[in-house]
């Protein structure tokens, strides 16, 4: 009996060497949200924001050792951004006047005390409400520079986007506006991309509303300090797409990457994804885009439905992460998600002939597939993960997974179920695709619920991750 209950708490181990959790700190009306924002000198940091914005530094063993609201003179709007620096950090917000608005970095030392005056950055020449709405950040790999761009939008068009890229020094490298004159849809499916040299890249999904030719045209305007010209690419892909591009810049290889699920354009049945395509390419080059299909392998369709099948396409699975290999190739990761609002009739005990109906949202966040494949568009490896996360009404807050990255394996953290007794459960993945599954914490024993895909990795061995319970916050730290 003892030695059997031995081997049942070994698992729960896995490969955790230690974990640490904060004491609770109740949420606020005025800040009811939260944000992990990473670890330097001052310790593990976190946003609180709602009305008003707090940052929060705790100690390596989860102790408070620091906190300060943050409101500034006139300040428009919330935060825009808070980068970190190796000591202290920079803190982004607005200043508004009647038709104007301007960007302001404000230096935090150590501690988040004010460390000299504020430095203005750009303007931005709109409503203060939609410059504080609009305006959005990107950060570099190397985060040596971040990009703050806004929309200009005028008679459903977007007619320009403002870019402003800024160095760790606060020196504004450039502040460029790119005439577009595109239809204001395109904006929801468009994604910014910014490299390790602080050029910035745009890309646009053609909108296809007067147009009946299959496929996707996607247009790439990249902006760069060295030169007042935006250079424009176009790139032509033979299918549809299915769920969301995605796009980021190969600082490996000095390109860009676009890539995601596709839908063959000879069908036309429910929409379903039968493949990845993947382009990679220089903007400065002249020659073609690298553009490939790559079909889902029967062998992977078979392991993911556990069944001999012909049916090779997908109709659940998103896109959630493509990690670059430094050969060129790419690894996707997706996972399974279905969303079902179900309705259930019920009779009034005063009313015999009224009824009410009571609607009911389900979250499913199911199995997890890992699809590598080669520069050349080759299945390289495949591996899939089985998981299943119900919930209800809760937006899925609690589901899905977080990935670190280890360079020679991955780690995906997720709850094996969305309640208070679940216990945080990992994957491992390595770099040629075996997968090991191992229990790493029972939430009850540490009054915890886990907010996986909201951690974030800290350190390569170090993950730390919300829990939410209560209305109280609590963070937990993972070492490997």
């Amino acid at each position: 009996m003892f030695r059997a209950l031995l081997l049942l708490l070994l698992p729960l181990m896995g490969m955790a060497q230690n974990i640490d959790v904060s004491a609770p700190t109740k949420l606020t009306n005025r800040a009811p949200k939260f944000k992990i924002i990473g670890k330097n000198e001052d310790g593990y940091v976190v946003r609180l924001y709602g009305t008003e914005d707090v940052l929060q530094a705790f100690s390596s063993d989860l102790r408070l050792v620091a906190s300060r609201t943050l409101q500034y003179k006139n300040q428009n709007g919330l935060l825009q951004h808070v980068q970190l620096n190796r000591k202290g950090a920079n803190v982004f917000y607005l200043i508004s006047e009647k038709t104007k608005s301007t960007l302001i970095a404000q230096p935090l030392s150590g501690r988040f005390a004010d460390a000299g005056q504020n430095v203005s950055l750009d303007t931005l020449y709109d409503r203060p409400d939609l410059c504080s709405a609009n305006l959005r950040v990107k950060q570099s790999l190397n985060q040596a520079y971040l990009l703050f761009y806004y929309p200009y939008f005028r008679n459903d068009k977007i007619e320009s986007i403002r870019t402003i890229c800024v160095d760790r020094a606060l020196n504004v490298v450039y502040a460029r506006t790119v005439l577009l004159d595109r239809p204001e849809e395109e904006m929801e499916a468009a994604r910014v991309a910014i490299d390790n040299n602080g050029n910035s890249y745009l890309a646009f999904v053609v909108d296809k509303k007067k147009s009946t030719t299959e496929g996707e045209n996607i247009i790439v305007y990249k902006v760069s300090g060295e030169t007042d010209t935006v250079q424009v690419n176009n790139l032509r892909i033979d299918k549809n797409l299915f769920g969301e591009m995605y796009f980021e810049a190969d600082n490996q290889n000095n390109s860009v990457v676009l890539c995601g699920f596709y839908d063959d354009a000879d069908t036309k049945n429910e929409a379903a994804a039968y493949g990845f395509f993947y382009s990679r390419f220089d903007p400065d080059s002249v020659g073609p885009p690298v553009l490939t299909y790559t079909t889902f392998s029967p062998s992977f369709m078979n392991e993911l439905t556990g069944r001999q099948t012909s049916d090779t396409k997908l109709f659940t699975f998103n896109i959630k992460k493509v990690i670059l290999r430094n050969d060129g190739g790419a690894l996707f990761l997706a996972e399974s998600l279905i969303k079902d609002t179900r309705e259930t009739v019920f009779n009034s005990q005063f009313s015999p002939t009224f009824n009410s109906i009571q609607r009911t949202t389900y979250y499913q966040y199911n199995d997890i597939i890992a699809y590598s494949i080669t520069p050349d568009g080759k299945e390289d490896w495949h591996s899939v993960m089985r998981k299943k996360q119900v919930s209800e009404e809760d937006n899925g807050i609690f589901s899905s997974f977080l990935i670190t990255n280890e360079k020679e394996r991955l780690r995906l953290l997720f709850l094996d179920e969305i309640t208070t007794g679940a216990v945080l459960t990992e994957y491992t993945v390595s770099s040629t695709g075996e997968t090991v599954k191992n229990q790493l914490l029972a939430q009850e024993t540490k009054d915890v619920m886990l907010l996986p895909k909201a951690g974030k990795q800290v350190s390569p061995n170090e993950v730390v991750m919300p829990s939410y319970l209560r209305n109280m916050l609590r963070l937990v730290k993972i070492t490997y």
